[in-house]
């Protein structure tokens, strides 16, 4: 009987050191996830952003299908920024307005395109990139309204811009009339006097007498 209760004591105590164990393990595990925590939000929080502003512009606000469109990034902010070449995809973010939201769309370039470009480019503070969109010829090819957003590290707002594309005007045929005018002449026909007798012989007696005269 002693040694019966002997080994149920010796198992209590190695279940109790077990669960301890398990809870010194546990709590061990808590402190390493809150210290994660914390620590993950103090970095967050001392992180500097840049003061100032990207702008994104467009050389015009409506332009005609198989217009170029182009596009300019100014830095504003007050330190460099890097510009990432994403060719053969289209550059920036592009959407088109449609059912009452904005679709993103996307265009790719041919390979020959890309040949010689920098991977990167860094725009300096207060410089200016420009870019078409050229090489992309499909990605604004119909009439509607369209959005460019930029996207810039250690910056928390969106540049974009947005612009219309409007269909050809279809050219106006004008047709010419021609009228014919066609005028009636009349052309008088001369009619001469007639001579009567009578001032014939008179006639005729003046030149007989004239002529005795003289002889």
């Amino acid at each position: 009987m002693t040694k019966n209760n002997s080994l149920a004591t010796i198992r209590e105590r190695n279940k109790i050191k077990r669960l301890t164990g398990w809870a010194l393990l546990y709590l061990v595990l808590i402190a390493l996830f809150i210290f994660a925590i914390y620590w993950q939000t103090k970095r967050v929080n001392t992180l500097n952003f840049a003061n100032g502003e990207i702008q994104l512009t467009t050389s015009k606000t409506k332009y005609t299908v198989g217009d170029s469109i182009s596009y300019t990034l100014k830095n504003d902010l007050s330190e460099p920024i890097t510009l990432v070449n994403t060719c053969p995809q289209n550059p920036l973010f592009a959407y088109e307005w449609s059912n009452n939201s904005w679709i993103r769309i996307h265009d790719t370039a041919s390979s020959s395109a890309c040949l010689n470009q920098p991977k990167q480019r860094i725009l300096p503070v207060g410089g200016t990139y420009t870019q078409s969109f050229d090489n992309w010829p499909n990605l604004f090819n119909k009439p509607g309204i369209y959005r460019i957003v930029g996207l810039a590290t250690n910056y928390t707002a969106l540049p974009y811009a947005d612009f219309q594309v409007v269909a050809k005007p279809v050219p106006v045929k004008v047709q010419t009339q021609t009228q014919v005018i066609i005028q009636k002449v009349i052309t008088p026909i001369y009619i001469p006097v007639p001579v009567t007798s009578g001032s014939g012989g008179g006639g005729g007696g003046d030149s007989g007498g004239g002529g005795g005269g003289d002889n």
